[in-house]
Order: C-alpha cells, then structure tokens, then sequence
C-alpha cells in the first residue's frame, strides 16, 4: 500500500513539473493571441477574417512541422529513458534536417503564391467583401513567411529540451516571445509611440522579429549549458545509416502523414466556412482562439503523458507505463468535464470581449462555444490517446487511421455539404461536423485497452 501510494505522489509530481510550465506558457499564448484579435478588430471584420485566413495555413505549417519533428521526438524521448545520448545527438540531427526542408517548402508557397493560398479559402458571395479581405490576406502571408525558418528552429531545440525533461526553460523563452510578439504587435498595428500605423503588416512584422528573437535566445542556451544531452556532437551525422534512418521512419513518418492531412482537414473546415462567408470565418477563428485557452490544460497533459510513458517504456518498465497510460486517460477525461462545464458557464460573456465584432459574430461565437463546452472531455480523451500513449509506443500507424478516416469521411464532408445546401445556423453545422469525435473516441479507447502500444523502441 504504502509503495502504491509512494508511486502516485511520484506519478503526479511528474506531471506537475512537466505539465504546468506548458499549460502556463500555451496559456499565455493563447491569452495574448485574443488580445492579438481585439487589436486587429480595431481594423474591422474583414482585418480579422484575413488574418484568421493566414494564421490558419500557418497552423496547417506548424501541424505537419510538429507532426514530423514530434515523430522522431518519440525516439528522443525513450533514448533519454536508456540514457543514450549518441543517438539522441543522430535523432537531433536529423530533426534539423527535416525541419529545414519542411520550412522551406512553406515559405515558397506562401512568399510566392499568397493569392492563391488565400483564394482557397476566401470564398464568400460578397465581391467587395473577398477582394479586401484577400488584400489584407496577401500582405500579411508575404511578411509572416519570413518567421517559418525561425518558428521551425525554435519547434526543433524546444523539442528536444522537453523530451529530455528540461520544460521549464524552453517555457521561459515561450512566455517572453509572446511578449514581445504582443507588445510589438500593441505599437504597429495601430501606431503607438511615434510607430507607423501599420495594421495587418504590423502583425505580420511583430511575428517575424519574436520569433527570430525567440531562436536566438534557445541558440544561446544551447552554447552555454553544461548539460550533456544539449552539448550535441554534430559530427554523429557520420555515424548515421540507413538502417537508422529506416527505423525512425518506420514509426514517425505516419505521425507526420498524420498531423499533416489532419491540419489539412482543419483547414478544409474553415473553406467550408468560406462558403458561408467572412463572418462565418471571422467567428470561428474567434471561437478556434477562445477553445485554445481552455485546450491548452490538454496540452499540458498530453505532453506530459508522452514524454513520462516515453521515458518509462525507454526504460523497459512495460507495466508501469501500463499503469501510467490508464492515469493519463482518467485525469484528461476528468480535466475535460471540469472545462466544458466551465466554458459552459462562461461562453454568454465571452463574445463581449470583442467589443468591435458585429452582433452576428458575437452570436455566432456564443452558440459555437455553448455546443463546444460538451464535446471537450471527448476531445480530451482522444487527443491523450493519440498524443500521448499510442504515440508514446510508437503504435503511430494505429493513431494515424483512426484519427483521419472518420475526419475524412464523415467531418470534411459533412462541412462542406452543411455549409453549401443548407441554411443551418453554423453552430448546428460545427455540432454535425464533430460528431467524427464521437466515433475516434470509441476506437482510441479500444485501441488503449489492447495494451498493444505499450512497446520499447529503443530495443527494436
């Protein structure tokens, strides 16, 4: 009894000093996203309808870059369990690689074909409407393209910092970025303090230099620690084969088919909101920004989840990470139906933040909130599953199929039916759309109590 008990306090205070610092640090960042929102609202519907446009291929770039480099961080993580450092040093490598080349494909596209990234969204019936909007759209991407080099450097030093166990720093740097993105953001879009008034350019702009900020800080960091696993020997790409290669791909390249046709489904979403018009997509990237504050806890968890199981199943203590997993899907369940009921009580007086929306989209905000609040301990549980405890095994093939055919064949379609021939409101839409949660929630948890995840790579 006394050593079960010994073992929860060890279970909890690791997710403590994992957890919290990303909770805090991604709660941050969403917080200030919404202040991000409200300043550009001072620049009307169409400002924020373009920016939501632009952030959203830019989440579509940070999903295929996490679902790649979080791929191959699963063999970081359980090489950090078996304190193999020399392959940690070959795994880190070779992120750099893949980050760079992920990177530069988006800049291409977005520096060079802005008009058509944005014409795949901005698809409303009002002429006048489009035309600004895709103007606004197109000087934004054609800035923020600039901050993929950065953005992908800081996702792959952060990466290996956390699957080491070392959160808390990377968390620091996370918090300040966000600051100076906010306060940057704060004098150039709207020209404070002798700035240029320059809207949606500011924003762009404010992306750019925190994020190479941002980089410089974790590069630093890097040079100065004395912690062996941060002291990388760059010269181990000599030592990297092709069998090496072939064994990280086996496992992360379907997490990185999986986050990218996943953040594609995402974005097929809001084109099917496009068909509604700008309000609809200004309300739902609103609605996305306020769901991320309340996400964040998952994030938290999640994160925590794959790095403890990661390390543990490194380790060979297969029944632990058992134990651990099950844990896991309690507490994300739990922690799910304490937020939902939270955004429930909440989701009236939300909308009132955004004192410069029109009526429609605070309403269209409202409801969308309300019908979100029940489907969070849902979202909890299966992102705990595929984030975290399948992925944590390496069972990614397994994650991969049951996260992306009820997305493919029943969300994406159903949006894009619901938004063209029907007249429903859009939280109705949304609510019919998610019902692919419903479904992945009862494979994932049937896939967990198989236990088949709960695999040692390292001794692969």
């Amino acid at each position: 009894m006394e050593a079960n008990i010994e073992t929860n306090r060890y279970f909890y205070k690791r997710v403590l000093q994992i957890g919290v610092p990303i909770f805090l640090s991604q709660f941050l960042t969403s917080l200030l996203s919404i202040i991000d929102t409200v300043m550009v609202g001072v620049l009307g519907e169409d400002a924020i309808a373009a920016v939501g446009l632009s952030a959203n291929f830019g989440f579509f770039f940070i999903m295929v870059l996490f679902g790649f480099l979080s791929g191959l961080g699963i063999f970081i993580a359980q090489y950090w369990g078996s304190k193999d450092f020399k392959n940690i040093h070959k795994v880190f490598i070779i992120t750099i690689i893949v980050g760079t080349m992920i990177s530069t494909v988006f800049f291409v596209l977005v520096h060079f074909f802005p008009e058509f990234i944005v014409g795949l969204y901005n698809n409303g019936d009002d002429l006048v409407q489009r035309a600004i909007i895709k103007t606004y759209a197109v000087d934004y991407l054609r800035i923020i393209s600039y901050s993929y080099f950065f953005m992908a450097a800081n996702f792959v030093i952060i990466m290996l910092m956390r699957n080491t166990e070392q959160v808390v720093f990377p968390q620091i740097i996370s918090v300040i970025t966000v600051l100076i993105n906010t306060a940057l953001n704060f004098v150039l879009i709207t020209g404070r303090f002798g700035f240029p008034r320059l809207g949606v350019e500011g924003a762009a702009i404010a992306s750019v230099i925190s994020s190479g900020l941002g980089f410089t800080m974790l590069l630093l960091r890097m040079k100065m620690s004395n912690h062996k696993v941060l002291k990388v020997k760059f010269r181990e790409y000599k030592n990297i084969t092709r069998d090496f290669i072939n064994k990280l791909a086996h496992k992360a390249l379907p997490v990185g088919i999986n986050e990218t046709i996943w953040g594609l489904g995402m974005s097929m979403y809001l084109m099917a909101m496009g068909f509604i018009g700008g309000s609809a997509v200004a309300s739902v990237q609103i609605s996305n920004m306020v769901m991320g504050l309340f996400w964040v806890a998952n994030a938290g968890i999640s994160t925590a989840c794959a790095i403890m199981i990661g390390n543990k199943l490194g380790e060979n203590e297969i029944a632990l990470a058992k134990s651990w997993g099950l844990k896991f899907t309690k507490l994300s369940f739990v922690a799910g139906i304490f937020l939902g009921a939270l955004l429930f009580l909440l989701s009236p007086y939300i909308p009132n933040i955004f004192e410069d929306a029109t009526i429609e989209m605070k309403t269209n905000v409202r409801w969308i909130l309300l019908m979100f609040s029940f489907y969070i301990p849902i979202k909890f549980t299966n992102a705990i599953q595929i984030i975290g405890t399948l992925r944590a095994g390496g069972d990614t093939r397994f994650a991969l199929f049951a996260e992306l055919i009820p997305l493919w064949f029943i969300g994406v379609p159903l949006a894009f039916i619901l938004s063209i021939y029907t007249t429903l409101p859009l939280w109705a839409i949304l609510a019919i759309v998610n019902v692919e949660e419903l479904i992945k929630f009862v494979i994932v948890l049937r896939r967990f109590f198989t236990y088949k995840w709960a695999n040692n790579l390292t001794s692969e």
